[in-house]
């Protein structure tokens, strides 16, 4: 039985630590497992696809696409409360989306996705809240960006936000709109965001308003996609720029991250980037890849090796810093075997995107 239960609530993530710091148990360092781990809570038989944890006080929201209520069919973004309970006595970790104690309403993603018009597939979402000025109020913004078919056979970026109610301001439902100046290619999608000045996009008191550069991929010659990036002026903020009507932004390949193969779907989180690509050199199919941003550039990209590899693909890394934790997540998609049906949501704890500080 848990002696005392404590509720982190800067972890961003929802961690159970049963016991206390300077209790007897020995298994006081958390960590998430090294080596690919299958979301079985959440997946189902059918393809369970890309992922994105915003960042809420106190758990996590897990938003992934899904073609399960079509059955196999159109590909839908879905929601669901991810937890991790570390367990001091035994050195244990359980994974799941159930709590009977706990449900994470800060998030609200079932409003959200109530906005978006589920014609075709929805890939991609991005997710994350922040607060913002609104007539003179401070207001938390639920923010969620995500690409759609909308029946056709190409695909655009939208976002759709909430406003959470405050003194002077109802709540409300914004968009869902297009990122038009994303709209001059065939596949244009996976948008992250990226600044010198954030560490952590998991920081409660995160400021999109901060972001310098917008991160997304592209579909090229022969099918091919490669990651790009353009810059994000100054004289507009987050929203302002994302509902931007033209296209002005100068578009950059990103040379030291692409191949001559695809490279896919970026994330980044602080100055840490991952992705996919299936690059020769790899375990086969996609693999997932990791730079970091040192000296003003990426850095050579490297494979995050055969724990978190297989011979089939695996497809859109996110990354979560957990202080707590003595390493950091990450949430991916693999077809591999072993599965519950098609491709399947896992996890892996990756080396920590910053060092850990304990005052």
């Amino acid at each position: 039985m848990k002696n005392t239960l404590f509720i982190f609530a800067s972890l961003g993530l929802l961690l159970f630590l049963a016991g206390c710091p300077n209790s007897e148990f020995k298994h006081q360092k958390a960590w998430f497992p090294e080596r690919a781990t299958n979301l079985t809570e959440v997946n189902s038989e059918y393809d369970d696809y890309n992922s994105a944890l915003p960042e809420v006080h106190f758990g996590k929201k897990l938003i992934f696409s899904s073609n399960r209520r079509s059955q196999g069919d159109n590909f839908d973004i879905y929601d669901g409360n991810f937890h991790a309970i570390w367990y001091m006595e035994t050195g244990t970790l359980q994974v799941d989306d159930v709590s009977n104690n706990w449900i994470d309403y800060s998030y609200h993603s079932d409003k959200l996705l109530k906005a978006i018009d589920n014609a075709g597939n929805q890939f991609a979402p991005y997710a994350i809240g922040f607060d913002t000025m609104i007539d003179g109020h401070r207001n938390r913004i639920d923010f969620l960006a995500y690409s759609t078919s909308n029946g056709s056979n190409s695909f655009h970026s939208e976002f759709v936000y909430y406003i959470t109610p405050d003194e002077g301001v109802t709540f409300e439902i914004k968009g869902p709109f297009p990122v038009s100046f994303m709209m001059d290619s065939v596949h244009q999608q996976y948008i992250s965001f990226y600044s010198p000045d954030i560490i952590s996009v998991d920081d409660w008191e995160l400021n999109p308003d901060d972001f310098t550069e917008l991160y997304f991929d592209q579909t090229v010659e022969n099918g091919q996609s490669d990651i790009y990036s353009l810059s994000i002026p100054d004289s507009l903020n987050f929203l302002s720029f994302l509902s931007f009507a033209g296209n002005i932004f100068e578009e950059r390949s990103m040379d030291v991250l692409n191949s001559s193969s695809s490279d896919r779907c970026p994330y980044v989180n602080g100055q840490f980037m991952v992705f996919a690509s299936d690059r020769p050199g790899g375990f086969g199919g996609y693999d997932l890849y990791y730079s970091n941003f040192e000296n003003g550039q990426w850095s050579e990209p490297v494979n995050f090796g055969e724990k978190v590899n297989s011979e089939y693909d695996e497809f859109r890394p996110v990354v979560v810093q957990v202080y707590e934790f003595q390493n950091d997540l990450m949430i991916f998609s693999s077809n591999r075997p072993g599965g519950l049906g098609g491709f399947d949501l896992y996890y892996a704890g990756i080396k920590k995107i910053v060092p850990i500080i304990y005052n």
